[in-house]
Order: C-alpha cells, then structure tokens, then sequence
C-alpha cells in the first residue's frame, strides 16, 4: 500500500512536509550542539581549568590535597601587583606567579622577540625567569636575555607573552602582565602582611568528578573565596550561547509547525480518497481495528523513512553552515552528539500524531453502507481526543526547545491564541459570504459561484480550519522577518549609548601604527581604557583626556 501510493503521488506532500521539519530541527540542533560543546571547550581554555577557585588568603593544604586524591589535574597560581625595575626604568606591572603545570586547559603563547612570530607552550616560565606583555618590554627598555628585579629578586627575561588563557578585565589585569614560576614568589620578599594578593587553585578533569569536587569544596569556602566554572566564570559566553540556540530553535520549530500544517491538510485529501476504499474493505469483513492498523502502519513506515532523510538532510546542512561560517568562527567545532538526530525524530513522530491520526480515525469509522450512500461515520470525539494529545505533545516539544518554561509558555500560548483568532476570524467570513441572501443575490448572475459558496457554506467548519492553518503557516513566515529584526535590535539597545565604534585589535604590524592610533586618539579626544603598545601609563591617558566618559579601544 506505501509503495502504491506513494506511485500515486498522495504521500509525496507528507512526505515533503516530514524532511523539511525533521531537517530544519535536525540541522540547527546539530549546528547549535557543536557551536555549545565549541564554546564550552574554549571557555574552560579563557579559565585555564575547568575548575578556578580564588581567594585573598592562602589555602588551605586539606583544599589542595582534595584535588589530587579525587584524580583531578592541579595547578596554582599567586596574582598581584608590583613595581619591577629594568635598568633606569620602572613600571607598574599585574604578577602572576604560576606553577610549572599551569594552564590545566588551553596554551600559553609566547615569542622570542616583540613583533615575532609567536607559538604555544603548555607551561610557566621555568625558575629564575619571567615573561613580560610587549607593552612592559617597551616601558622597561628590556629585551629577551637581559635582567629585572622583581622585587628582591633578580630575574632573566625569558620570552615575550602573547596569549594567557583566564585574562579578564579587573584591576589586576590592567596593568601589563609579568609571568613567573611561582617558586620564586618567596625571593622576591614582596608578600608581607596586609598585601592585596589572590590565590588561586585550578582543577581539570571528567565532567563528575568536577561537579563533585565542586560541591565539596563549596561546602568549605570561607571569607574572601569563590569557586568558578565555565558558566559561573565566563556567564556572559554563556548567556550568549543560550540565547542564539533558543532563537535557532525557536526558528527551527515555526518550520515544524509549518509542516505540520501541510501533513494535517495533506492527509486529509489522502482520507477522502480512500474512504471509498476502506467501505469496500469492510464489506469484505474488515474490522475497524484491521484499518487502524494497516494505515498506521503504513503512515509509521513513511515516519521513520522520512525522519531518517530528515536528519541526514539536517546533518548535510549543519555541515554545510558550518563551512559557510568557517571564516567566521575561525575554529574547529566538535562532533555533534546524537540528542539532535534524536530530537528530530521525536519531532516529526509527533507530528505525525498530532495533525496525521486525527484524520485517520475516520478510516477506521468508516461504514460499510457507503459503497450504497455517502456516509463516513461518526469519529469527531475520538478525532478530536487525538487533537488534543497531538497538542499537548507539540507544547511539551515547545517547552522543550525554548529551554525555559516561561518561553514556552508565552509561544504556546501566542499560537494558541492566534489559531483561536484565525479560526474565529475565517468561520465568520465564511459564514458572511455564504449567507444565503448573498448566495441568492450572486447566484442570480452567476451560478457556479452559486455553487460554489453553498459547497463552502456546507463544509464551513473544516474549511475555517484549513484557512486558520494556513493563516497559522503565514504568520510562521512573518515572525521570522519580525523576530529577527527585534533580535538585532535588542541587541543594539544593550549596548551603552557611549559605545565604542573604533577598535584596534591586536595590531602586531609596528608599534609605529599603534603609537599614530593613540596620538590620533588623544589629539581627537576619543574615551579610552588602553592601547597597546604605547610608551605611556594608562594614568597618564586618563589624565589628557580627563572629563570624557572612558570607552574602550582595545
């Protein structure tokens, strides 16, 4: 039977309608999956860990021990801020004291000269040495193999630093950075009682032995210490993350619901082609349990055939987003799961139930007296029984793929609403233009338009409902224009008026460059926080441009 009609071209539509949805979900899932799982890996790469626990007083050893014996990967590090002196010069400078295992996630960069080619390590500076930002190499005079005191202690230049994983913007961090191996913290007799200094511990490991250590070592902070994670250290990443993949999938459900439409009205035309068929059958001794199945089976069949191509078809064009996108994201994604492929067919099994079986039930109810009269039987409770579970099922999917109750909610509730107003809306035109004043007025001049309307005023229930769907289908379409404008929009309007609208990202072609880039900026007034690298202190750039709003050029 699948294989005749589908020769038949009725189940073509449904078909169609089934690859498109279980595609469109498919495709941003995947896509979104490896853009969080991306995410998630690099985040932990900005943390150095997986785990950052920070304190303004040091440790406690039974903290540092718990880490080990729960098999995860330790690092330390001590973070403060000091004068260092090169020579003549001196210079404000943010120290970060790391142990040889530091990072745990993510790689250090550093060059052997400024402006050269830099490249990744997977450790601190060794012992007796630092690494300096290119900013302190050009404050302090210094160069790679000369010397600098670090307090009283007297330490080589070892390499430029380029790239450090964790780098926020705090107080600390706005000096230039100064990186050394942490057994040389003691040398240099700079932490004294009533020093402002962070201590830090990192943890990486297996997703549970994270979460358990985590829960542990909450339970024993104490005053003056926080536990960091990916979500907690970097929320904004996150947050981001979240909101595009709820508005993907979100614009991936409206073509759900799109398809859903064309399944309900394709199947519907296929029911009123067989029905002739099914009273045939039954004048043959078929039951109506014998029709149930033999079409639910065969509809199941077209499901799972279509949902397959769905999700291949999804998988072919995350593929194919991801390679547009390439020069975007600059990264290498991971794999997606299978929770998408999943999550697709979940989707077009439940379309199938909700807007493909209401129609079906009326094979099954189908008279055997109707090889004699046009009668179909009475199937409306168990039809709309089956209306109602297809609804609740799509809600739950709804709810599901917005990610927050609350969101689900308001799109349920606005669909709801608007089929509510869609069919409200067409039952009353329909019942207007086919009123039988205006039939008989129009059927004087035209009698097929007469036909017509006493045909529309016969079946003006089911002919409200396909207007109110395709009206449903329409406003899917329109949303998305809308929702995307408000989208960039409301992004927009996060951004501080004074915003900045000039950026001078990692310039590594010349300090020349910089230095007219900052000379411009100071002679034009333009807010700044810092530029990089320039011969003046950030002190002496919030000086000449004091009374402006300090924006950021980085």
């Amino acid at each position: 039977m699948l294989a005749r009609d589908w020769r038949a071209g009725e189940l073509r539509v449904l078909a169609v309608a089934l690859v498109i949805a279980v595609a469109s979900i498919t495709g941003v899932s995947f896509f979104a999956d490896r853009v969080s799982k991306g995410l998630t890996r690099d985040a932990t790469q900005l943390l150095g860990a997986d785990l950052v626990m920070m304190s303004d007083h040091p440790w406690q050893e039974e903290i540092s021990r718990e880490i080990g014996s729960q098999g995860l990967a330790r690092a330390s590090s001590v973070g403060f801020m000091s004068m260092v002196v090169g020579g003549s010069e001196s210079a404000l400078a943010g120290v970060k004291a790391v142990t040889d295992s530091y990072p745990l996630r993510g790689k250090l960069r550093i060059a052997p000269a400024p402006g050269a080619q830099d490249a990744p390590v997977g450790h601190g500076p060794a012992r007796g040495t630092v690494w300096l930002e290119e900013r302190l190499v050009s404050v302090l005079g210094r160069s790679v193999g000369s010397r600098l005191k670090v307090g009283r202690a007297d330490l080589e230049v070892a390499a430029i630093l380029t790239l450090e994983p964790e780098r926020s913007t705090n107080f600390f961090n706005i000096a230039p950075r100064l990186m050394m191996n942490e057994a040389d913290v003691p040398a240099t007799g700079l932490i004294q009682p009533g020093s402002r200094v962070w201590y830090y511990l990192y943890a990486a490991g297996e997703p549970k032995k994270i979460i358990a250590f985590e829960s542990w070592a909450k339970a024993r902070l104490e005053r003056g210490q926080r536990v960091d994670t990916f979500e907690t250290g970097r929320p904004e990443v996150r947050a981001s993350v979240e909101r595009a993949k709820r508005f993907l999938s979100l614009t991936a459900l409206l073509a759900a619901i799109l398809a859903g439409v064309a399944i309900a009205l394709g199947t519907r035309r296929f029911v009123e082609r067989h029905l002739d068929g099914c009273a045939v059958m039954r004048c043959l001794g078929a039951t109506q349990a014998k029709l149930l199945t033999l079409y639910g089976l065969e509809f199941a069949l077209l499901g799972l055939v279509a949902c397959a191509v769905g999700c291949l078809l999804g998988y072919a064009a995350q593929e194919a987003i991801s390679a547009t996108m390439a020069n975007l994201l600059r990264a290498d994604l991971p794999a997606p799961g299978m929770i998408p492929a999943a999550q697709g067919f979940l989707v077009g099994l439940v379309l199938q139930l909700g807007f493909a079986l209401p129609p079906l039930l009326q094979l099954k109810g189908v008279p055997a007296v109707r090889v004699i009269r046009r009668e179909t039987g009475d199937t409306s409770g168990a039809a709309f029984a089956s209306y109602v579970a297809g609804a609740l099922a799509l809600a739950a999917l709804l709810t599901w793929q917005a990610g927050d109750l609350t969101l689900g909610g308001f799109v349920i509730g606005g669909f709801a609403v608007a089929v509510l107003v869609f069919f409200a809306a067409a039952w009353l035109f329909l019942r207007l233009v086919t009123h039988r004043r205006f039939i008989s007025f129009v059927g004087s001049r035209n009698t097929v338009l007469r036909h017509g309307l006493a045909n529309l005023r016969r079946h003006a229930r089911g002919n409200a409902v396909q207007i109110a769907s395709l009206a449903l289908g329409l406003t899917a379409v329109l949303l998305l224009t809308f929702t995307r404008n408000d989208l960039v929009d409301a992004w927009r309007r996060t951004a501080p008026a004074d915003a900045p609208n000039r950026f001078l990202i990692e310039a590594k072609v010349g300090s020349q460059i910089a230095r007219r880039v900052f000379e411009r900026a100071v002679a034009e007034r333009w807010p700044l926080i810092e530029v990089s690298p320039v011969k003046s202190s950030l002190e002496e750039v919030f000086l000449k441009l004091t009374g402006e709003e300090r924006g950021v050029v980085a």
